[in-house]
């Protein structure tokens, strides 16, 4: 047999239901005696996957065959179907009542980050675009009620360029007020990645598996997680938390493992000059190279050198980004 557990959440496979009957008397049995806890008799059941749906975590399952082999076909659970829907009704109608300009636009925002929470969450299920569809069947008819004259065709997304990247193609964006309103039908099913059995944050070797994987010091992007930038953008924010993760917590230049004290996010392309916060326009250095490639002073430029052996490899990935922000080159 097998087990899946998340927190107090758990259920156990068994290839026969004679299997499944024993397995269920002895976990409730075990569970009684040695912790003391009583299962839910409304929630805990045996049934046949290949007859009828079980609910997981806010999703609901069954076996079907495909072919010589079975499979899983997975939607959100019926209470996952009316929460969501209940809950982006409810900010649909704050949008449509704001107090001014600036709260109409907030409401907006925390609308888009709860659709696309929803389908980051969902979008494992198989038939994610099926249930999205039915949430975006009430809750458009609501937007359209309520927003009416406000709910444009055109707009622009500029500003958000997550936004453009995952929604613009879709025909179903909309727009208040030139901002962007994210489509709850527009959903794709992901394939769920499968991980190491060993790995598992509630045993010391599991817990030591997931940071050998990150190599990483979990301290310093703990620190990163929960001191943002003031004044920056998420966007900003997200993109400097990857990839200080992505670089393994070294200097992309230097190579030298950084403390939190000399962390730097560096725009290739600078900000006055058209440059954004997307990932690829990004990079993680130490905050004395960060200052050498913006630096004119041949004074600092010279001081600021002698603290660092660098390479003539390093010299060059360092000259380059001088170039792209439009300095010369270091000889």
């Amino acid at each position: 047999m097998y087990i899946v557990r998340y927190a107090d959440d758990f259920k156990v496979f068994c290839r026969y239901r004679a299997d499944a009957e024993k397995v269920f008397i002895a976990v409730k049995q075990w569970l009684h005696e040695r912790l003391k806890l009583e299962v839910s008799e409304e929630k805990s059941k045996i049934c046949n996957l290949k007859k009828q749906y079980s609910e997981f975590l806010g999703f609901k399952f069954k076996v079907i065959r495909k072919g010589t082999h079975y499979t899983t076909r997975t939607h959100m659970s019926d209470k996952a179907v009316q929460r969501e829907t209940k809950n982006l009704i409810e900010q649909v109608k704050r949008i449509s009542r704001p107090k001014d300009d600036k709260d109409e636009a907030l409401m907006v925002c925390k609308y888009n980050a709860m659709v696309i929470g929803m389908q980051n969450y969902y979008c494992v299920a198989s038939c994610v675009s099926q249930d999205c569809a039915k949430i975006a069947y009430q809750v458009n008819r609501v937007l359209k009620t309520r927003l009416k004259g406000r709910l444009k065709k055109q707009g622009s997304y500029e500003l958000h360029n997550y936004i453009g990247q995952r929604y613009g193609n879709s025909k179903q964006m909309r727009y208040v007020h030139g901002q962007p309103v994210v489509p709850v039908g527009y959903v794709q099913y992901r394939i769920p990645h499968w991980k190491k059995k060993k790995v598992c944050k509630y045993t010391a070797s599991g817990r030591a598996e997931i940071h050998k994987n990150l190599g990483l010091d979990m301290d310093i992007l703990l620190k990163l997680m929960r001191n943002p930038s003031i004044g920056r953008s998420i966007e900003y924010m997200d993109n400097r938390i990857s990839l200080y993760a992505a670089q393994y917590g070294k200097c992309a230049i230097t190579g030298k493992l950084l403390d939190i004290s000399e962390i730097h996010c560096h725009h290739k392309t600078p900000v006055h000059m058209g440059g954004n916060d997307r990932y690829e326009n990004l990079i993680i250095v130490h905050y004395r190279i960060h200052q050498l490639i913006h630096a004119t002073q041949t004074a600092t430029i010279h001081k600021i050198l002698a603290e660092f052996d660098l390479t003539s490899k390093q010299l060059a990935k360092l000259n380059q980004l001088r170039l792209k922000a439009g300095l010369e080159e270091i000889s």
